[in-house]
């Protein structure tokens, strides 16, 4: 079986290491590194000489066509999540399978979305600010407890459901709307609603979990703000963009409300002479919350995912978490 990655000057693919010794175990590998000069035609030609296509943060997009003429390729791997940047919707049109890492980060993404959630309901910020000017104990606290706690989540996909599961032992009453979920779909413990401004009506946290698309792009509207509850937070581990930001920010400045962000709207930064990175009230973790720097598994889920796929095709096996027209349109 021939492997071939096709990856420009930022590629995530690892040069060395665990990963691509197992990937070189599946199959014959080639890398090849685009300077930026190789045509679409140059690029289809080495594509369509092997079976399987790697793709991945920082891969050079699939010519569109090999969408017609798709030669010896047979699969696409994706090896991260998102493919709308590099592999384009002709290609899962033209039947091509295509997969990505699935389920690999709902834990590592819910994880996050609790600590930013503990994080705020304790006030850990505004206590260590505190701390750090001289103080002690704070007669302004308003720290919360998780025990009959309103949790609005939005979106109730992997990661969605995985948060709920973090939840479960501390008694929280979970709330829910995802409006791409089937009207005869039930989450046990779980109350369904049937709109955003209804569900932040009824919740002093809402956690976001959806993914981005232009029907939930800036959907955490002022309108949804503004049916939270003074000092309600807001926590969001999905997108940036889902939220209309200058909305936020401007309940977040008056102090109406509080925040947990490890996503921002315009490429996840802000300047750096924002005023919001000096308010106590928010926690910004620059989209890095999820990605484990330290004590870190010899291969991670998503490479796990992505060998398992790999020997799956070789064997001529079922592959999981296949894209169809409707899942490559909701994706991120």
């Amino acid at each position: 079986m021939k492997l071939l990655h096709i990856g420009e000057a930022d590629s995530r693919l690892p040069t060395e290491g665990p990963f691509l010794d197992a990937l070189r175990e599946v199959g014959e590998l080639m890398v090849i590194r685009n300077d930026g000069t190789m045509t679409d035609e140059e690029m289809a030609s080495h594509i369509r000489e092997h079976d399987v296509l790697l793709t991945i943060w920082g891969s050079s997009p699939v010519p569109k066509q090999i969408a017609e003429n798709p030669g010896r390729l047979s699969y696409i791997c994706n090896i991260s999540g998102g493919i709308k940047g590099w592999i384009p919707l002709s290609i899962i049109e033209a039947g091509i399978p295509v997969t990505n890492w699935g389920d690999a980060i709902a834990a590592d993404v819910a994880e996050a979305a609790f600590t930013l959630l503990l994080a705020s309901l304790k006030e850990l910020l505004p206590q260590q600010l505190s701390v750090r000017s001289g103080g002690w104990h704070r007669n302004d606290r308003r720290v919360g407890m998780m025990y009959g706690l309103r949790i609005g989540i939005y979106g109730m996909g992997v990661i969605g459901r995985k948060f709920v599961e973090f939840l479960r032992p501390f008694e929280c009453h979970i709330h829910y709307y995802d409006p791409y979920l089937s009207s005869t779909t039930t989450l046990e413990g779980c109350k369904r609603y049937d709109g955003l401004v209804e569900l932040a009506a009824d919740c002093d946290v809402l956690v976001i979990h959806a993914g981005l698309t232009e029907e939930t792009r800036n959907s955490v509207n002022a309108e949804v703000l503004s049916h939270l509850a003074d000092y309600s937070i807001v926590i969001n581990t999905a997108r940036g963009d889902i939220i209309d930001q200058d909305a936020l920010f401007a309940e977040l400045r008056e102090g109406r409300l509080r925040a947990g962000l490890d996503v921002i709207a315009d490429n996840d930064r802000l300047a750096d002479d924002h005023p919001a990175r000096m308010w106590p009230n928010v926690l910004f973790t620059a989209h890095d919350l999820f990605y484990a720097t330290w004590n870190m598994p010899q291969l991670q889920r998503y490479e796990r995912i992505c060998l398992d796929n790999l020997q799956r095709f070789r064997d001529g096996k079922p592959l999981l978490f296949k894209f169809d027209r409707d899942r490559y349109l909701r994706s991120t």
